[in-house]
């Protein structure tokens, strides 16, 4: 058995028991549906979110100076 940690969109830790896993999990990943990790991510964001009160994006604020 084996357990999937997905950090971030390129990064990812797989733990097994067994080391004779591994063509499993090299498998799971290759085939995996990848949006379902994207749309828990989405549904996880949009139950936490919180917004300030009187917060205005300001777009200046995003570039470099």
């Amino acid at each position: 058995m084996f357990e999937i940690i997905y950090l971030d969109s390129k990064t990812v830790l797989i733990k097994s028991d067994n080391e004779q896993d591994l063509s499993d999990a090299v498998h799971l990943i290759t085939q995996k549906e990848k949006t379902g990790a994207i749309d828990a991510f989405l549904k996880f964001a949009s139950e936490n979110r919180f917004v300030e009160k009187d917060y205005k994006f300001k777009r200046d604020d995003c570039y470099d100076r």
